[in-house]
């Protein structure tokens, strides 16, 4: 006769979803301890906690958090305890109380207004926050040794940021907002267009792409290593116009779509390094950008005639050396290598507009 071992396991967490108004409760009656020992003490700027306030007023998921829930033995009272969301939930509990106001950068109705105001605005806002659901993971009466082990647990499938997910952790600012927006907005023209693949957006391949273009209409063109530079500067003060970037980032898009007429992703130009060149190329002869001296093509010249010059790039990729201008060997050395640098960038797209108004 066999023997069989039957192993029983205990689930000793529950998931549930409490709203605002429950953590307000418990806050109130103090019944949250917001300062546990094993919280980490970072604090968030106001500019952080508006963008979290502002992904709430619109309805938008935020990441759950983790409560230990214990009984006091003397008051009879259940005690929640923040594991991890410490930060999170202060940030709404200080907007209840009109600790702090969204940035109206964030959102234009709701900016300004301390949340006892809202309903100045809209009659229903103040119910939709309070009634907000927040994912949370209760541990009931578990031990700081078994709360530590979950944590390294979790930590443990974590996949390491890049660059770019490491930028948009640290950022909220109404730049990190417009190159996400963007980005999310032109997710099909991307794909279709073969400049990017699914798995590179999915690790924010085309947030990079969309900051470096913004900066290059806002800064002239640079290096794509000063992105994280430029977004640490335009966290302090971005006093740009959102909507007339957003805008003719758009109209740019729109109008290489149509030169290329759903050619684009056969042609040379859909190529990353060399897209950034065609877009700066388009948006100069547009609207003009700071640092690029090459003249700009007359109003009256036609898309036909800017998809026909530009169709010769893809012929340099096939063409030997000795039979190109120096002026073409430079260019395809440039595109070949890929590089990002500012001045190698300026000379592809200053070789773009040359044909274009040749």
């Amino acid at each position: 006769m066999g023997i069989y071992l039957v192993y029983l396991y205990m689930k000793n967490f529950d998931s549930r979803t409490y709203s605002v108004n429950d953590f307000l409760e418990w806050f109130d009656n103090k019944q949250l301890e917001l300062n546990p020992k094993f919280q980490r003490r970072s604090v968030w700027t106001d500019i952080a906690r508006s963008y979290l306030m502002d992904t709430i007023v619109r309805g938008k998921p935020i990441p759950k958090v983790f409560i230990r829930q214990k009984l006091n033995i003397q008051t009879r009272q259940s005690v929640r305890e923040v594991v991890d969301g410490q930060q999170r939930l202060k940030t709404i509990l200080s907007f209840l109380k009109d600790g702090f106001k969204i940035n109206k950068k964030h959102h234009p109705l709701y900016g300004g207004l301390y949340f006892s105001q809202l309903n100045t605005v809209d009659d229903g806002i103040q119910t939709n926050i309070l009634n907000y659901e927040i994912s949370t993971d209760l541990l009931v009466n578990m031990p700081d040794s078994e709360v530590l082990d979950i944590f390294s647990r979790l930590n443990s499938y974590s996949v390491t940021l890049n660059e770019q997910e490491k930028i948009n952790a640290n950022h909220f600012g109404p730049f990190k907002t417009l190159a996400d927006r963007i980005a999310h907005t032109f997710n099909q023209f991307w794909i279709e267009n073969k400049i990017l693949k699914e798995p590179e957006i999915l690790r924010m391949g085309d947030v990079t792409l969309v900051a470096d273009l913004l900066i290059a209409m806002i800064e002239g063109i640079k290096s794509k290593k000063q992105i994280k530079n430029f977004y640490d500067q335009y966290e302090k003060d971005f006093d740009y116009d959102v909507e007339i970037l957003e805008t003719n980032f758009a109209n740019t898009l729109i109008a290489i779509g149509d030169i290329f007429n759903g050619e684009l992703k056969t042609s040379e130009l859909r190529r990353i390094h060399l897209f950034y060149s065609l877009f700066t190329t388009i948006y100069h002869c547009k609207y003009g950008i700071p640092n690029l001296n090459t003249h700009r093509p007359s109003d009256d010249i036609t898309y036909a005639k800017i998809a026909s010059r530009l169709d010769s790039i893809n012929s340099l990729f096939e063409s030997d050396h000795y039979i190109l201008l120096p002026e073409e060997v430079r260019f395809l050395e440039d595109s070949r290598r890929a590089t990002t640098d500012t001045n190698v960038r300026v000379r592809r797209t200053d070789y773009m507009l040359n044909l274009i108004v040749s």
